[in-house]
């Protein structure tokens, strides 16, 4: 099953948000998420704390009054699958906690939740790049996280009860996970300095969305007696990716395995560098190079797309639709499709209820393609090899 943008959202197109909002400003929509309690419920919660096998220290959070509590507050020693030492929740410390009113965290429910794993993969679409959603829940008037910013974009939708959020006009630009600039890495009197004054105040309540960029300082309180949401974390790659990529290849290349000048020989060290910079620039611009890092992005979004059909073994493949929309324009009874990078393609007067077909999805498989469409034979092929090669439509090896 795939979500769609439109699922999630009504009152923006997934090409406006892209233009006004991705990574820029706040986003809120009341109501848009439909029948919430399918997605996740209190039930769906006590079901998965009934698998103590699937917890540890590291899957669960625990946060009261602005602080992160230690995992040995509320777990206990045990073991794992392979007989390592790890800590295991221990109901009673946890109780204890959410008694006094602990926000309580469950992490990775994407990795176990399908309907919630096909959120998830709306989100890497839009945003080409891994998405993890965690669960929070939280108690009437009692804070757990003090106020804060976070290093990925976040999604917020509420299921239960309400939540009021803060949101500041601090900004911490370009936020990474990066020890020294991370948000455990400063005190809570240096986040109460940087964030600023309060921007907006929001409430949310079932079937919200709220959507944050990385770094916007924020902070949330239940209203109702107890508040239930999920929160889903857009990790961004950003630029020292490819500086990683970069220092694996270049030992590869004869002129940056050149010996460096002596320290005295300063002038000649400075000219050495401007040509290693000149050498890293004819690297970056290599047409061969842009194709690997747009191919490793995708893998990295695609990544954890499957569909079994067991018994079903039969080959598929999935294809993902551009998010930048391309025209069908008409004139003097000829079709063609015009691409966001102003590429035309032209179309045949048969190919327009296929082509509509495809771009009416985010996402879809070959197999339902060709469901929809199978009967056009060659004609089918000929318009989807075009829609490839225009970059309309990617094929994503699944």
């Amino acid at each position: 099953m795939d979500v769609s943008f439109d699922r999630l959202f009504k009152a923006i197109d997934r090409q406006t948000f892209v233009r006004d909002y991705l990574d820029q400003r706040v986003y809120h929509e009341a109501g848009s998420v439909q029948d919430v309690g399918r997605l996740f419920s209190w039930d769906k919660l006590n079901d998965l704390l009934q698998r103590p096998k699937l917890w540890d220290g590291k899957s669960i959070e625990m946060a009261l009054a602005g602080r992160v509590l230690d995992p040995r507050e509320y777990c206990r020693p045990g073991l794992g699958r392979s007989g390592e030492p790890i800590l295991r929740p221990d109901r009673q410390k946890v109780m204890a906690l959410l008694q006094k009113g602990a926000t309580f965290v469950l992490d990775y429910l994407d990795g176990i939740d399908p309907d919630i794993a096909a959120v998830t993969r709306c989100f890497e679409r839009l945003f080409g790049t891994n998405t993890s959603c965690n669960m929070y829940c939280s108690w009437q008037q009692v804070p757990g996280y003090a106020s804060h910013f976070d290093t990925m974009d976040v999604f917020a939708i509420q299921i239960t009860g309400e939540k009021t959020w803060n949101i500041y006009d601090g900004r911490f630009r370009e936020a990474t996970f990066t020890a020294g600039i991370r948000p455990s890495d400063f005190t809570v009197e240096q986040h109460n300095r940087m964030r600023g004054k309060v921007a907006q105040r929001i409430t949310m309540r079932p079937g919200d969305i709220l959507y944050l960029p990385r770094g916007v300082y924020h902070d949330a309180l239940a209203t109702d007696s107890a508040s239930l949401h999920l929160s889903f974390g857009v990790s961004p790659q950003v630029g020292f990716t490819v500086v990683g990529m970069l220092a694996s290849e270049a030992p590869k290349h004869e002129f940056l395995r050149k010996r460096l000048p002596h320290f005295e020989d300063r002038e000649e060290l400075a000219g050495y560098l401007a040509a290693v910079g000149d050498h890293l620039k004819t690297m970056l611009s290599d047409p061969g190079f842009v194709d690997y890092l747009s191919g490793y992005l995708r893998e990295r979004t695609f990544e954890k797309v499957t569909d079994y059909r067991l018994p079903d073994r039969a080959a598929d493949q999935y294809f993902y639709v551009s998010r930048h929309r391309p025209e069908v324009l008409e004139a003097d009874g000829q079709l063609t499709l015009r691409t966001s990078t102003g590429s035309e393609v032209p179309l045949q007067r048969g190919d327009r209820e296929m082509v509509d077909w495809v771009l009416a999805r985010e996402v879809f498989w070959l197999s339902e393609l060709n469901t929809a469409h199978g009967n056009r034979g060659p004609a089918g092929e000929r318009v989807l090899n075009a829609l490839v090669e225009s970059r309309v439509v990617f094929p994503v090896q699944a």
